[in-house]
């Protein structure tokens, strides 16, 4: 039985029960490290005060300005900020020598000697290291009660380098989740691409595992965290009320240490609960609903999908004065991607927006277009896919009294195969990606990759290239990983990366600060050149919502 599935809570639990201790041994054992995570992690003490640091001998900071996992991270294993290095605090690590690989035998040179959970109280609280020297003034010094030191120090302990779940002495186990409303051309595109992937690291590192074993010892860092790549293809059936049962047995039958790429057509909630509650590291699906929860940490998606492009829209009409509180909205009732988009905008605008649903509400919209004035008549916004617009304007007619029309980029496969009615300046598009005409220019390293490996799919270049993006993401942090295959370490990694990523897929920008959940944080409306040049153009620069305010 492999114990590290379990919580550790419920570790300390069962450790109290297997040495006969009373279960409310068991529960204080449990409590003090929850006192000490939210220490460590939210600068709240059980008081319910904000935890207070003292930085340049005398000055008192609050709260968010002194928790500890700002800094030392949510794995312990630290960070660096400009050319200081911000240590491990991992109690895997505090208690043993940290020694400094070295070339000359026969043993490497103590930097600093174990730590002691005295000696480990007296460098919070006065900042003297277990050497009996002053830390650097950036690290805060914290007056704790020995109730409080004792929960923070328990908490300390349960951080540890690794490994996680799904990683062996020679195998790395990864997985990918594909369901079987994704359509076949979809769902193979991504496999060709993660297959032929892990298969050509596999070959390029095949002697990696010769050199762990018999390199030199002072290279150990350097060779120990090379794995062989094991992917897993998680195949998910039937309603998605079922996908988190199928998804337990097929990580108790082989637990993974990442999910990475994915396709669930319009459903990716189940599938993010399952992870956050697994803490599984799951980063970048390709899905236009992702679940947005800002407290949430072991899912990283692209974009916040249609959500953003409705946030996009709603950037853009709050710099149109006309367009206050004028907006009428249609969408087909039942479709996620549109329902998520309607509401996502009300959110933004508020009640004032206009909602009228299909199949029902055609005459009630073509009735308050006919109401629009002339003279100032109302911006329409179409979260609609291609078929449906078609419908909605067999019925309300294709020259109505509208400021302009406004579609989803994501919801109209073919933009130039729309009616040559709506290809004109006053029909408009909303990306969270890069115009279609510039995605050749991005993806030109992953395209020649597909073409020269022959699997390159056309028609599933969205798909294709997110999947290669997870595994060129995957890849880099595995490699910067060292020997600590912490999963939360894995994610700080992914965000240290992104800024400086250097194929971004479909998108123009990316970053990701810690604890953010998204890469692409923006989006561009564009509009129609004209019925006879056919060509979609940005009206607007790359809009971020929010960075006005």
């Amino acid at each position: 039985m492999d114990v590290r599935k379990f919580s550790r809570p419920l570790l300390l639990t069962l450790a109290a029960i297997a040495l006969g201790l009373p279960p409310a041994v068991a529960a204080d054992a449990e409590t003090s490290v929850e006192v000490g995570r939210r220490i460590y992690m939210e600068g709240r003490l059980p008081s319910g005060d904000l935890l207070v640091g003292r930085v340049s001998n005398d000055v008192e900071l609050p709260g968010d300005y002194v928790i500890c996992g700002n800094c030392h991270r949510r794995s312990g294993l630290g960070s660096m900020e400009g050319n200081d290095v911000v240590p491990v605090v991992a109690g895997s690590v505090l208690y043993e020598d940290l020694v400094l690989p070295t070339s000359r035998p026969p043993a490497p040179p103590v930097q600093r000697p174990a730590y002691t959970r005295e000696t480990l109280a007296l460098s919070i609280r006065d900042g003297i290291n277990s050497e009996g020297n002053e830390f650097s003034m950036l690290m805060p010094r914290y007056d704790l009660s020995d109730a409080d030191m004792d929960a923070l120090i328990d908490f300390l302990e349960t951080l540890t380098t690794g490994p996680a779940p799904g990683v062996t002495e020679t195998d790395l186990h990864l997985a990918t989740i594909v369901t079987d409303t994704v359509p076949e051309s979809s769902r193979k595109a991504m496999l060709d691409v993660l297959q032929t992937f892990v298969e050509q690291k596999n070959t390029e590192t095949r002697y990696e595992t010769k050199r762990a074993d018999n390199g030199p010892w002072h290279k150990d860092w350097m060779f120990k965290p090379y794995r062989k790549w094991v992917l897993h293809t998680w195949e998910l059936m039937g309603p998605s009320s079922g996908w988190q049962e199928q998804l337990a047995a097929q990580y108790a039958k082989q637990p993974v240490f990442a999910v990475m790429s994915g396709l669930a057509g319009d459903r990716w909630q189940p599938i993010h609960e399952f992870c956050e509650r697994e803490q599984l590291p799951c980063v970048f699906p390709s899905t236009n609903l992702p679940v947005i929860n800002e407290s949430d940490f072991y899912t990283v998606y692209l974009s916040k999908g249609i959500s953003l492009e409705a946030a996009v829209l709603a950037e853009y009409f709050r710099d149109m004065p006309q367009a206050a509180g004028r907006v009428m909205q249609v969408y087909r009732s039942g479709d996620p991607q549109g329902e998520t988009a309607a509401q996502s905008l009300r959110a933004e605008l508020g009640d004032t927006v206009e909602s009228f649903t299909l199949p029902g509400q055609q005459d009630d919209f073509r009735r308050a277009l006919e109401r629009n004035d002339e003279s100032n008549p109302r911006p329409v916004v179409a979260w609609l896919s291609d078929s449906d617009l078609d419908a909605l304007l067999a019925t309300t007619g294709e020259k109505e009294r509208w400021a302009g029309l406004y579609l989803s980029g994501s919801m109209i496969a073919e933009p130039m195969a729309l009616p040559d009615t709506l290809l004109t300046d006053s029909t408009h598009l909303v990306y969270s990606t890069a115009l279609p005409a510039d995605r050749a220019r991005l993806l030109a390293r992953s395209t020649g990759w597909f073409r020269a490996k022959r699997i390159y799919a056309a028609d599933e270049q969205e798909v294709q290239a997110n999947a290669y993006f997870a595994l060129k993401v995957v890849g880099g942090a595995m490699g910067a990983i060292h020997n600590y295959f912490s999963r939360e370490y894995f994610l700080e990694n992914i965000e240290h990366m992104i800024d400086n990523a250097i194929y971004t897929s479909i998108y123009p920008r990316m970053s990701l600060a810690p604890e953010q959940r998204f890469v692409s944080k923006g989006g561009i409306v564009a509009r129609f050149e004209g019925a006879d040049s056919k060509k979609l153009v940005a009206e607007t620069d790359w809009l971020v919502p929010g960075s006005k305010q």
